[in-house]
């Protein structure tokens, strides 16, 4: 006699089965959530070179921590690359990055400074959190200090990403309220911002298309996207304030990866840091590519960058700042955005 087998059950185990398969494959290969434009390109070399295969699940900075979050203690990645040691320690204040993960590398001055001291993630390339780009035939004296944006010459002139979508922006609200007293006391240079007339956008494209179109004079982005967007229109020039403030990429390992895939994580973010790999990485066209070094063995940073050493560049507190991340966010969107 034939069995019948509950229409039920059978879903369940379809279900089961389709979940096994589709999951990432978390003993064999990489799964890499990247926030940087090279971030495809180095994967598909560092498969070509080992044989590891590497799923890229490409992602803005902002989306990239989301979904990160998210997951939480089970998570669908094996590595996250994107820009911002500040999340990066978040993510380690919650106990989701992988700790003493960061190989031994020849590390310049600043990118030793860089390293966490837990291992919890690994500089991968400095940029600057807070350049102004502006229209020299508009503004013949740009901004020097962050102080110069609450003058009422610039009133109603300066635009800025709303640091709640574009992750990178809240380093450089961080360096705002830390150059302004820290928090909470540079809440009051921030309030002073919003009084001049600031003007916020949800993410870079957003920011630099207002300064085109003549709606701000200032737009404060990453360097990284303003030399981008100042070596394709000429006409635009970029300002670094002093002091600026150090926006490092980071690559960060879960917590939750097993041991078989922590020693490729390690491999991979060896192969990143290989100085022919860094000239992978700084060959692309796009702005991400736009950086500084870390290590005395790379090869030197596009000639449109000014030399590190002119520029005086401050470290935050990444632990710190990271973990007031949400708190100090969430303050932004309600008294200065308005949400």
């Amino acid at each position: 006699m034939r069995r019948v087998v509950p229409i039920g059950l059978v879903l369940l185990v379809l279900v089961a089965a389709a979940a096994w398969v589709l999951r990432p494959n978390r003993h064999h290969g990489l799964v890499l959530y990247s926030a940087v434009d090279y971030g495809p390109d180095v994967a598909k070399a560092f498969t070509r070179a080992t044989g590891v295969p590497v799923t890229v699940v490409q992602l803005s900075t902002g989306a990239l921590l989301a979904r990160v979050s998210a997951e939480g203690r089970r998570p669908g990645w094996t590595l996250a690359w994107f820009d911002g040691d500040e999340a990066a320690a978040g993510l380690d204040g919650a106990h989701l990055a992988a700790r003493h993960m960061v190989p031994d590398l020849p590390w310049t001055a600043l990118g030793r400074e860089l390293v966490p001291a837990d291992g919890s993630y690994t500089p991968t390339g400095l940029t600057l959190a807070g350049a102004f780009t502006y229209h020299p035939a508009t503004l013949k004296d740009p901004p020097r200090r962050w102080s110069d944006l609450t003058e009422p010459a610039l009133r109603g002139a300066i635009g800025m990403n709303n640091p709640a979508i574009s992750g990178p922006m809240f380093p450089m609200l961080a360096g705002m309220l830390s150059q302004a007293g820290g928090w909470p006391q540079g809440k009051s240079f921030v309030m002073a911002l919003k009084g001049n007339g600031l003007h916020v956008y949800p993410k870079n494209a957003n920011t630099l298309a207002a300064l085109r179109a003549g709606d701000i004079k200032v737009a404060i982005t990453q360097s990284s996207a303003a030399w981008n967007v100042a070596a394709k229109d000429p006409s635009l020039r970029v300002a670094i304030p002093d002091p600026s403030f150090a926006l490092p990429s980071v690559l960060v390992v879960a917590a939750g990866a097993p041991d078989a895939a922590r020693v490729q994580a390690e491999q991979f973010i060896r192969f990143a840091m290989a100085p022919s790999t860094q000239r992978l990485r700084m060959a692309g066209d796009e702005g991400d590519s736009l950086y500084w070094p870390l290590t005395r063995n790379a090869p030197s940073p596009d000639k449109i960058l000014p030399a590190l050493g002119s520029l005086t560049v401050k470290v935050l507190p990444a632990a710190s700042w990271g973990a007031r991340e949400g708190m100090v966010n969430s303050w932004f969107s309600r008294a200065v955005v308005g949400q």
